[in-house]
């Protein structure tokens, strides 16, 4: 009797470990994030030319061997128009803390047609994403819609998943979605990163989201030997966004911070001020570093053949929460916004929402004289109280409300609305262009409450 239990026991070994053999992927002995095995985390965005190419992150508890992505060109009623193609991805181990791994995946579509529809899905031959969709962008300035969204850091979950509903409710085909930064509390804690994707939840896999880097984004575990010595994105962030690798080169730390892309006449320009405003990072690093953004940011402006010119950075060049001034940001930045006649400038931080009159030399002129719009905004559920230094150069202030934005671009104009999660109309503005490149400021709309804007359709 014993014997037939030692041989039961070992032909139950056996079977176990041929299941195991034949699992999609591999487990490695350290232990793993709790989660199905499938594809997870999947994020559009785009490390190149946005007309005919597509980057898509993933990530999986296991090492899955052969990871792929799948991509197939679809007719106006989605029917496909020919087979997927299969791309490879690339893999790398990531370590999300507590002793344990993920492993990320990384696949670019290329080739594609300009201004067409796309199907896709990532995984392996064991386990594959549902089907999601993507438009190419024109090879013409055609008109499109972004979102433009501030912090969201805290109650990301339960608190800030409404803003990402609202903001794609009134601009369900837009085609991206800006982050000013601090999009998490703790940029090393992965289980953060869950929550913002569960939060994002389809529209990270349809609209490609670029973020500019905020100052909780940076922060590393405790303990790590960098502390807050250096001003660069950690891992987790690496393994969630792909953006244009277009930033300094000369500039390690900034890569996948200070980048820009061409979309259809708009330029979006990327960088990281944190350098600007952080006084405890190394003074050498961020000497060499800011002056080379600098460098780089003047250049990428002064050589730009789009109509319209959009910056996005985390700190305001003018603070509207609590007592905050970033003198040191401002001075460095709003003479060469000035030089190269910047339209639009998209910041976070403050929490709460400013939008200035047009400004030059950090003064108001004429609605119709060149000059730069600034906005602050923020997304999630945490506020501050209204800084009363520059208000004297605000347009529009709003505190304690959760905010989205919607930009859209139609050849010579450029329209902005602001609404509260609620879908209340804070603020509208228009830009026009003239061929000399000079801006027409006009306000569009004072405070609407949603019920009287829907009972008007």
């Amino acid at each position: 009797m014993r014997k037939e239990r030692v041989r039961l026991s070992a032909r139950i070994a056996l079977l176990v470990a041929v299941l195991a053999a034949a699992a999609a992927c591999s487990r490695p002995s350290v232990t793993h994030e709790t989660g199905p095995g499938g594809p997870e985390r999947i994020t559009l965005g785009w490390s190149g030319d946005p007309v005919h190419t597509m980057s898509v992150t993933w990530r999986t508890a296991g090492e899955c061997a052969g990871a792929v992505g799948q991509v197939a060109q679809v007719a106006a009623d989605r029917s496909p128009l020919g087979p997927p193609a299969t791309s490879p991805a690339t893999t790398s181990r990531l370590d999300i803390g507590r002793r344990k791994v993920a492993y990320s995946h990384r696949v670019r579509f290329s080739g594609l047609a300009a201004g067409s529809s796309y199907r896709y899905r990532v995984g392996d031959a064991k386990a594959w994403s549902e089907w999601f969709g993507f438009r190419t962008a024109s090879a013409l300035p055609e008109p499109f819609q972004f979102i433009y969204l501030g912090d969201a850091q805290n109650e990301i979950r339960s608190k800030w998943a409404p803003s990402v509903r609202e903001a794609t409710r009134e601009a369900p085909d837009a085609r991206f979605i800006v982050h000013a930064g601090d999009l998490v509390a703790e940029g090393w804690d992965d289980s953060l990163w869950g929550e913002w994707s569960a939060a994002m939840g389809v529209a990270a896999a349809t609209m490609p989201s670029l973020p500019t880097p905020g100052n909780h984004d940076l922060r590393r575990a405790p303990g790590d030997a960098a502390g807050r010595a250096i001003s660069t994105v950690n891992a987790l962030w690496r393994a969630q966004f792909t953006v244009p690798h277009d930033g300094p080169s000369d500039v390690p730390e900034l890569a996948d911070e200070a980048w820009f892309l061409d979309y259809q006449g708009v330029r979006v320009v990327s960088i990281d001020a944190n350098m600007y405003t952080e006084e405890d990072f190394d003074p050498a690093l961020k000497r060499r570093a800011a002056g080379r953004q600098l460098a780089w940011l003047d250049r990428v402006l002064g050589d730009n053949p789009n109509r319209w010119t959009v910056v996005v950075h985390h700190e305001p060049v003018y603070s509207i929460g609590n007592d905050r001034d970033n003198a040191e940001l401002r001075a460095a930045l709003v003479p060469i916004y000035d030089r190269h006649r910047v339209d639009l400038v998209l910041q976070g931080h403050d929490h709460a929402y400013g939008r200035t009159r047009k400004l030059a030399g950090g003064r108001e002129v004429a609605t119709d004289q060149p000059g730069t719009v600034y906005a602050v905004s923020v997304s999630g559920p945490k506020m501050y109280p209204l800084n009363r230094r520059f208000l004297d150069v605000m347009a529009v202030t709003r505190t304690a409300t959760q905010m989205v934005q919607v930009v859209s671009v139609t050849g010579e104009r450029l329209s902005y609305e602001a609404r509260s999660i609620t879908g209340d109309l804070v603020d509208a503005f228009e830009l026009r262009k003239d061929t000399a490149g000079t801006t027409t400021l006009t306000d569009l709309a004072p405070y609407r409450p949603a019920a009287a804007r829907r009972a008007a359709r």
